[in-house]
């Protein structure tokens, strides 16, 4: 694998159509870089397994990926249903609490939603599955909710429920949501993603949940997929280390309409702040069954990558599509020409840079200088010994031409850095090296290509503490 093939890094949600070792294998060698387990579907042992498999991949072939680990959150969900069910538009279709006996023949739809009848009246939309199903509500009948299907589709266990103007329950993470954190933890997971998050005491609440001493030191990511979210966006970024658009929900809780200039907008915000940023849902969902994207898919793919999003993430896609591994070789490639695209006009660059001009930290000083050395056409590559990051996601969200190289002593810094744009993480035994051993680490590990000849290098007062970067220096290599 090549493993400058595309500056936008790839998300996989792993499912039944991935779950296998020679799938993830497959799946890292078309260059996913970050492996999502979602802990609505499957248990902790399962989970626990593929978590292994994936860390003796990586280290099998070298190929530095972050394992997520994304949390349920307050969700609404339906409950298990043994197989599929196809409805046809029109169809009867009632909606009950899970563990209830069906009343009789029909189709029952099993749900974990406390006080959904109370909660609803006829006339009321009942959307499933991120709106893809749509429900009317046409009696209620005890805690049976008796609905007419509005469009025709397939049902499966666990989709999730939505309720336009229902408010999630916010500041308290639910027990489910705190076993997720313990079992994140235990297997020392890199990211971990909290769902529907309304302000910034969510994430202080999560955090909290954290080791508090050690060198591991998990990736918060808030999942903006609520109005309150949007509202709170700036709080959350300050108290959040990542952020996902997280468009299923969010285009249920808001009009639909409003989705592309929030998108523009959080991820802008997100770049500013110097905190990784992932777009998901429905990025390429014909490809569940199709061989090939549509034209819009893969434009909405592109415009991602131009707005400045870090990394995509597959859902459906990867989780239970024909095809995983073709998913990410197309996304790859549209990552790849759209990139060429982006550092033509230096678009994302240009905004961010004008968002932080008046900053006076050094931190933004030094990226800033660091980008300015590296448009010169004579510099091939950015070296930051990190050991947090910090100082590489500043230099990555400039989208700088040539690529980041982040070296780090901090396996889980390592990781987690594989999902910043044009960022390549890489692990080392100590940080604390003279430029000539950074550049022989570059050169054994492969990525010094044909013709590369100088590089611009980071550094601190202090090598190898966090915070300490202050300077830069450009060097030749012979």
């Amino acid at each position: 694998m090549n493993p400058f093939f595309s500056k936008t890094k790839i998300v996989a949600t792993l499912g039944p159509a991935s779950f296998s070792t020679s799938v993830q294998r497959r799946l890292m060698a078309a260059g996913v870089d970050g492996f999502r387990l979602n802990l609505s579907h499957g248990d902790f042992e399962e989970h626990a397994a593929v978590i292994v498999s994936l860390r003796k991949i990586s280290a099998e072939t070298g190929h530095p990926v972050a394992i997520i680990v994304d949390l349920p959150g307050p969700k609404m969900r339906l409950g298990k249903i043994p197989k599929p069910i196809t409805v046809r538009r029109g169809a009867k279709v009632r909606f009950l609490p899970e563990g209830v006996s069906r009343p009789g023949p029909g189709i029952f739809l099993p749900h974990e939603i406390s006080g959904l009848a109370q909660g609803l009246r006829p006339g009321s939309i009942i959307f499933v599955g991120d709106g893809m199903m749509q429900f009317r509500v046409k009696a209620i009948q005890g805690e049976i909710v008796e609905t007419e299907a509005l469009v025709a589709g397939v049902v499966r266990s666990n989709k999730g429920v939505n309720l336009p103007g229902y408010n999630a329950p916010a500041g308290v993470l639910t027990e489910q949501d705190k076993r997720g954190i313990a079992f994140a933890v235990k297997h020392k997971a890199d990211v971990i993603c909290i769902s529907f998050v309304g302000n910034a005491d969510d994430m202080l609440a999560a955090r909290a949940l954290l080791p508090q001493s050690g060198n591991y030191c998990p990736c918060l990511l808030a999942k903006i997929e609520r109005r309150q979210a949007v509202n709170h966006l700036d709080d959350i970024l300050a108290e959040a280390d990542a952020v996902m658009v997280a468009r299923g929900d969010l285009g249920i809780e808001l009009p639909i309409e409003e989705i592309p200039g929030l998108q523009k907008d959080i991820i802008h915000r997100a770049n500013v702040a110097a905190k990784p940023v992932i777009v998901a849902t429905q990025m390429m969902l014909s490809m569940v069954d199709n061989a090939r994207p549509t034209r819009a898919e893969v434009t909405d793919v592109a415009n991602a990558i131009l707005d400045g999003a870090d990394a995509i993430m597959f859902s459906e896609e990867t989780a239970i599509g024909h095809d995983p591994v073709a998913v990410v070789r197309i996304a790859k490639k549209i990552a790849r020409q759209t990139e060429r695209r982006l550092v033509k006009s230096g678009g994302v660059a240009l905004e961010v840079r004008a968002a932080i001009r008046s900053e006076d930290s050094i931190d933004d000083l030094i990226s800033s200088a660091t980008c300015d050395v590296l448009e010169n056409r004579t510099v091939d590559l950015a070296v930051t010994p990190t050991a947090t990051g910090t100082t590489a996601r500043r230099i990555a969200r400039l989208r700088p031409r040539p690529w980041i190289v982040a070296i780090t002593d901090n396996p889980t810094a390592r990781n987690i850095l594989a999902l910043s744009s044009g960022v390549f993480p890489l692990g080392v035994p100590s940080v604390a090296l003279s430029d000539f051993e950074l550049a022989k680490r570059i050169k054994d590990a492969g990525l010094l290509r044909p013709g590369t000849r100088r590089l611009v290098i980071t550094s601190g007062s202090l090598l190898g503490v966090a915070g300490t970067t202050n300077s830069l220096k450009i060097i030749d290599v012979f």
